[in-house]
């Protein structure tokens, strides 16, 4: 009997001689001669066989990635929010482009702009102290603190000039060995901290932009006025100017060579051929003239008591933006509301935003119009108050400002089944796909377009260039959850910044305020009760937070069978958050200056 460790190594002999075999059948190619006949031997070329590549394989672990995901850019995270600026922002699907489900890709931020205005708390044509020059201050900064927020609105960046300002300007060395009055030395000044500055407006804290957001004027200086002038506007004298730094310097060099003692206006001294005139169609300049003229009671509390007047001024001004926006859109408010049947408590915070944007502001001349539209139509006398319509779907016309919520799609999926108990059977069998989407889209867009392409159509409507104009749009998860809770506060706060004046807080939250009669009970009114809804309201928003894996895991199917509308619901999410940020870092570098709060 053969020993086991002779037959293991007889087994490896066998194979050995195996593979001698193979080997050794293989044709041998005729040799190839290098050389003449009785030179060295003809040397042989065998091809060596080729061995396989880890390649030919497709293993996805040896493969490196077809792209590297972006790098996480500076103030792209707020909350639970995060987003990725880049121009690719109308695909579809965020997740293609920054390889993260939970980042939206977003448009790149519109350079605002910088609109300056000149501001020395030390000048006064009326000169106070103690109390009254407190007062005084108090008064400037709520004007201040309007014409940041109205300048704002219309996509501007509003920054306060100081003498600090002026101070750094080589031409100041000049000025200050002259002997000027304190009217003359305070527009002198404001032209030498703009010249420090640059290209931008210089505006009077007193001048408004008081037009639609796409009034052709306003786009205009957004975007700059003609390069080699200086704008100015007709009758409208220190109200507004629009140029670029190599030509202030010009207006500023003309000007001093100029300036004596004997000087009354800077203005009148730059080279006329440097200006070129323009209409103030779309601004409104409340300077003491038109205050006369226009309101005489605000004239005469000015000069009784200069801060209460100007406090009366700041009311007017803020009553007149407010005027202006209802007089934009004479098709009314829309609160979109698709199915109707289970959404009432869905869209009632917005319904209670409408009903505060077309109340008549307070206001010390009610029924007045801004200086520039003498034909208004005020607020009080209107035959008929501004409408609040409730329809399914978006409509795309300029005449008409809409107001979106959107749901979360286990919010909705709950919503419509009328419990927080949802299964993944229910979603995948029962629930029809991206339903939200579909609905509000199908007047604009029809009921034939994909998801895909509804979602990159929708985020037009939403972040695209005139959509601030004629929109507004929040998830329902950041609003209130209880019936009858009024908006907060700080959430007012935050819209304001986009209207660009103060909304009214008294009366927001009353059901039967005027242009809309009806109830929000009895608006549509919902199948299973409204307070009903605001409980599965509040429960999908604790399970869309929460940390259990069960809940993630319907949250996470929910998002899965409605990838559209999951996708639109984080890019508005997304999108407002973007624009809390931008706001709070501009004011945050503007906090040392005047006018930083109201």
């Amino acid at each position: 009997m053969i020993p086991h460790r002779s037959t293991g190594l007889l087994a490896i002999i066998v194979f050995v001689a195996l593979l001698l075999f193979i080997f050794s059948s293989s044709p041998i190619p005729e040799p190839t001669v290098e050389g003449e006949e009785g030179s060295e031997p003809a040397k042989y070329h065998v091809p060596l066989p080729k061995l396989p590549s880890l390649s030919n394989f497709h293993l996805p672990s040896f493969r490196p990635p077809s792209h590297e995901p972006p790098v996480e850019q500076s103030n792209s995270t707020s909350g639970e929010s995060k987003w990725f600026t880049t121009w690719e922002w109308k695909n579809p699907f965020s997740s293609a482009i920054t390889l993260d489900e939970s980042r939206s890709v977003l448009p790149p931020l519109q350079e605002r702009r910088r609109i300056y205005t000149y501001y020395n708390p030390e000048y006064n044509p009326k000169k106070h102290h103690g109390k009254d020059l407190k007062d005084d201050h108090t008064s400037d900064d709520q004007l201040l603190f309007t014409w940041r927020r109205a300048w704002f609105a219309q996509g501007f960046r509003p920054v306060i000039l100081t003498p600090g300002d002026a101070m750094k300007n080589p031409q100041y060395e000049v000025v200050q060995k002259l002997n000027l009055g304190p009217d003359l030395e305070n527009e002198v000044f404001r032209w030498l901290a703009w010249g420090h500055m640059g290209t931008g407006l210089l505006a009077d804290f007193e001048c408004f932009p008081m037009a639609r957001y796409d009034d052709y004027l306003l786009t205009a200086l957004r975007r700059g006025m003609t390069p080699e002038f200086i704008t100015r506007f007709d009758n409208f004298k220190g109200g507004l100017y629009s140029a670029e730094k190599q030509v202030i310097d010009k207006a500023i060099q003309s000007a001093v060579d100029k300036l004596d003692d004997k000087s009354t206006s800077f203005s009148d001294l730059v080279d006329p051929e440097l200006f070129k005139v323009e209409q103030p169609t779309a601004l409104a300049y409340y300077r003491s003239s038109n205050i006369n003229s226009h309101y005489p009671a605000v004239h005469e509390k000015i000069s009784q008591n200069p801060a209460a007047g100007r406090l009366q001024l700041v009311e007017l001004i803020n009553a007149h933006l407010h005027n202006t926006f209802q007089n934009a859109f004479p098709a009314g408010l829309a609160v979109l509301k698709p199915f109707p049947q289970y959404t009432t408590a869905l869209v009632e915070p917005a319904l209670r935003l409408a009903k505060a944007l077309i109340q008549c502001p307070e206001s010390p001349v009610p029924n007045s119009c801004p200086p520039n539209i003498p034909e208004c139509r005020p607020c009080g006398s209107a035959k008929s108050p501004m409408r609040i319509s409730q329809p399914s779907s978006f409509k795309n016309t300029s005449f008409l400002f809409t107001i979106g919520t959107l749901p979360h799609p286990y919010t909705l999926v709950s919503l419509q089944r009328s419990s927080d108990e949802v299964t993944t059977r229910q979603i995948r069998r029962e629930t029809e796909r991206d339903p939200w989407l579909a609905d509000v889209t199908k007047d604009h867009l029809g009921e034939d377009l994909g998801a895909s392409s509804r979602g990159a159509v929708f985020k037009q409507v939403v972040a695209g260039e005139q959509a601030v104009a004629n929109s507004l749009w929040m998830t329902v998860e950041s609003l209130p959850a209880e019936a009858g809770q009024s908006l907060p506060g700080d959430l007012l706060d935050e819209f304001e910044w986009q209207f660009g004046f103060k909304i009214p807080r008294s009366g927001a939250i009353d059901p039967n305020t005027a242009g809309d009669k009806e109830s929000v009970q009895n608006k549509n009114p919902s199948q299973q009760g409204v307070g009903k809804e605001y409980e599965l309201i509040q429960k999908a928003r604790e399970i869309i937070k929460s940390k259990d894996t069960n809940q993630i895991n319907i949250k996470d199917v929910a998002e899965a069978w409605n990838l559209a509308d999951a996708e639109v619901w984080r890019f508005v999410k997304a999108y407002r958050a973007r624009s809390v940020v931008e706001r709070k870092q501009w004011e945050e570098e503007e906090k040392a200056f005047a006018g930083s709060s109201a």
